[in-house]
């Protein structure tokens, strides 16, 4: 398994403080702001952690107003999207291998630990790291139902599958552990092997069963489980570390070639630095570095503007870093939209990088096995 590798956000800002020399306000200025931006990021890497925690700063409403723009139907689920996006909040963590080694002194051999949670308003929900190595996870099942305001038989769905682990036999000690919201440790690359054998299993099948109509519902709904195995390993691929080396590689070159800084005063004890880049000319660049994520933008449909965001400097360190989500959408009935994402940066607070103690190993037949058990069993899953 691939590892994380030390992207190079000095470089980044190097590359982009020589662009400040080339347009905006004067030039001392420009490489005076570029500089100190510099400095900002360069001191996340004094320490041996880097986290980030994300949120939007908008209610339902806004956040409903946003996914209407962004082309999203009306009715329920959109309204419930709209309460989820408005509850999220998102951490993510970085951290050396080397105990107490300051990121900055590691080079882009060695690997880096990272760890993910995420949840709605409540305790973490979902979660993940990647330490040493090894890949952990972890799922709390009923918090995730209830935060995302999960049906009645969503919830009791949930308390049955957690009631489940208490009757699993010991041999399938590491899915009673998964399903009780436990860290247990998993294979990324096992994941891979078992989605492409059931997918090559459905396609067998396929085959076979032709003019059955029944049997083919099923088999479709076999190919959309293995379809959401498969989605579901590559967020695990992501976990270590390549695509994010990819991605922040191709953001230093997106900045390098078109973004510009400029000082936007003090407020709130922090100063604060605008970066604005054209998003059309942007947009292929980004698209590449997106790309390594999994995302996608189509360049052709960014309009031509000028997107803005807004980074926070506090005692020289960068310490936010706020953007409008309503610059990338149509107005919506002729309305302005507005939605900040925040981006809240420390020192490995939001979330741990040390790797949970007394986590088993979890295979994953062991988990289809527990749900097999709790199906054929009497408590009707």
């Amino acid at each position: 398994m691939r590892h994380t590798r030390l992207a190079a956000p000095a470089a980044c800002v190097c590359a982009t403080a020589l662009a400040l020399a080339l347009s905006g306000c004067s030039v001392t200025e420009k490489l005076t702001t570029g500089l100190k931006v510099k400095h900002a990021f360069e001191k996340l890497g004094e320490q041996p952690t880097a986290s980030v925690l994300v949120t939007v700063d908008g209610d339902r409403a806004d956040s409903a107003a946003f996914l209407r723009a962004a082309g999203a139907p009306g009715g329920p689920g959109t309204r419930r999207a709209a309460d989820l996006l408005s509850r999220g909040e998102l951490a993510f963590a970085v951290g050396s291998d080397r105990e107490e080694t300051p990121l900055r002194d590691l080079n882009r051999s060695e690997r880096l630990r990272f760890a993910t949670a995420v949840n709605f308003g409540g305790k973490d929900v979902l979660a993940a790291k990647s330490v040493e190595e090894k890949l952990y996870v972890r799922v709390d099942l009923r918090s995730l139902a209830a935060q995302t305001n999960g049906s009645a038989k969503d919830r009791r769905r949930a308390k049955k599958i957690v009631a489940l682990a208490d009757d699993l036999p010991l041999t399938l000690r590491s899915a009673k552990d998964a399903l009780k919201g436990k860290w247990v440790e998993v294979d990324p690359e096992s994941f891979d092997d078992f989605a492409r054998a059931a997918q090559e299993i459905t396609r067998g099948e396929k085959k076979s069963i032709r003019g059955n109509r029944q049997a083919s519902a099923a088999l479709r709904g076999d190919e959309r489980t293995s379809e959401q195995v498969g989605r579901a390993t590559g967020a695990g691929r992501a976990l270590n570390g390549e695509s994010e080396r990819e991605f922040l590689d191709g953001l230093e070159k997106t900045l390098g070639r078109h973004a510009e800084f400029r000082k936007a005063g003090e407020r709130g004890g922090a100063e604060h630095v605008t970066v604005t880049v054209p998003a059309r000319e942007a947009a292929p660049d980004l698209s590449r570095a997106l790309a390594a994520l999994g995302a996608h933008i189509d360049p052709d449909q960014v309009p031509e503007k000028q997107l803005r965001a807004d980074l926070q400097i506090r005692r020289g360190q960068l310490t936010g870093l706020t953007v409008d989500l309503g610059q990338f959408v149509p107005e919506d009935g002729g309305k302005r939209v507005h939605l900040p994402l925040r981006m809240v940066f420390g020192g490995g607070d939001a979330v741990t990088v040390e790797a949970p103690d007394g986590a088993r190993e979890l295979q994953p037949q062991d988990l289809l096995a527990a749900v097999m058990y709790g199906a054929l069993g009497t408590r009707g899953l």
